[in-house]
């Protein structure tokens, strides 16, 4: 008796956890509706669509990154993560976007959809999260499933990237595309403000920011001129770090040759202040670093491999300069000497530099959002090896 009635209960509770797995995972109730105008909580797992404007001029907005993710937990009575869903697209040419419904479910009867959350990001703008607002994390209550209208406000000089870069989050994705922020914010934990630059584009009222370009500083043909070399060159960009409006870099490959005959060629303006903790973040990080005092208003040569490298400064134009030429194409000191001295002279040649809106200073004692340890970043130097 005691022998069937425990197989009648191990066979029912085989029969209730295969129906709790055919049924799938628990979904949490959405804290936000499924339209602006609905008050009918939203399905977490989607589908999701909207359209990105800009918060002055109410237009859309093209290229926005927008990532959306699902967060997992597992267990009964005591919760613990279990993971997470990430998809990540673009918005159009009409500023909208469309999320599909997770279908890659999370196996298990103890398994649940905990929360959904969309991260939205543009250059230029601040950071925008379904769940929070930036600054200050209050808590956000204009986002729905479907029809939402997500307004982006523009980057102002009072803010700082270090909080902005904990407060948008991400995945890999939204951090390739926030990576240029990150030498900023490493300047600004050193006490130094970035400068934003915000040109006005006539007639529209609207502003941008214009990257730097270096182009006429180096060219393949003076290169060929000082080191001998008879090949050809492709001429692009280095991948380490991003251009923007303070930095730009140069990779001439050697067509068909090892990296020992490349040469590259990198370009930091940041003014007077801020390239001195360049330069010396650069000295302190580079392999091999010596002083050469060579070239420029303070110079320093490192090398790795078959890459030398030639680091200089120009305090006057605030301006850090970063060569590096590979043992084949430079094989005497003198040659990347003769290169960084080339393209010292070229300096002035550089795009007239637009004017900087420097953030107010603020009041002493004053609390900001980076005050808090917990809420600092430990940034990773921007120091690309030669």
């Amino acid at each position: 008796m005691g022998r069937g009635v425990g197989l009648a209960a191990a066979l029912f509770a085989s029969a209730c956890g295969a129906l709790l797995c055919a049924c799938g995972p628990l979904v949490e109730r959405a804290p936000f509706p499924v339209r602006p105008d609905s008050v009918r909580p939203a399905d977490l797992l989607g589908p999701y669509d909207g359209i990105v404007v800009d918060a002055d001029s109410d237009r859309p907005i093209a290229g926005a990154t927008i990532a959306a993710s699902w967060a997992f937990e597992s267990g009964i009575g005591f919760h613990a993560p279990a993971g997470a869903r990430e998809v990540v697209v673009e918005t159009g040419a009409d500023g909208r976007y469309a999320i599909p419904r997770l279908d890659d479910l999370p196996e298990g009867a103890s398994a649940r959809i905990r929360r959904f959350t969309l991260v939205v990001y543009h250059r230029g703008n601040v950071a925008w999260r379904s769940d929070r607002i930036f600054p200050g994390r209050t808590m956000r209550r204009d986002f729905s499933q479907r029809g939402a209208r997500i307004r982006l406000d523009r980057w102002q000089t009072n803010l700082r990237h270090a909080p902005h870069l904990v407060f948008l989050g991400g995945g890999t994705k939204v951090r390739a595309a926030a990576a240029w922020e990150l030498q900023a914010a490493a300047l600004e934990l050193d006490g130094e403000r970035v400068p934003v630059t915000r040109p006005r584009m006539e007639g529209t009222g609207a502003t941008t920011l214009l990257p730097l370009d270096i182009s006429k500083l180096l060219s393949d043909d003076e290169i060929r001129g000082v080191t001998g070399y008879v090949g050809k060159f492709e001429d692009g960009k280095l991948t380490d770090l991003p251009t923007t409006e303070f930095y730009d870099s140069r990779h001439f490959k050697a067509l068909g040759k090892p990296e020992s005959y490349d040469v590259g060629l990198r370009v930091w303006r940041l003014g007077p202040s801020a390239s001195e903790v360049q330069y010396g973040k650069l000295m302190a990080a580079l392999p091999d670093a010596r002083t050469t005092d060579e070239v420029g208003d303070g110079s320093f040569r490192a090398k790795a491999g078959a890459l030398g490298g030639l680091v200089f400064l120009v305090r006057e134009r605030g301006v850090v300069v970063s060569l590096t030429c590979g043992a084949a194409q430079c094989p005497e000191p003198a040659q990347l000497t003769k290169l960084a001295k080339l393209v010292e002279s070229r300096l002035p040649d550089l795009p007239p530099e637009p004017v900087r809106n420097m953030a107010p200073p603020l009041p002493e004692g004053a609390p900001t959002d980076s005050d808090s340890p917990a809420t600092k970043p430990t940034p990773t130097p921007e120091v690309p090896g030669p």
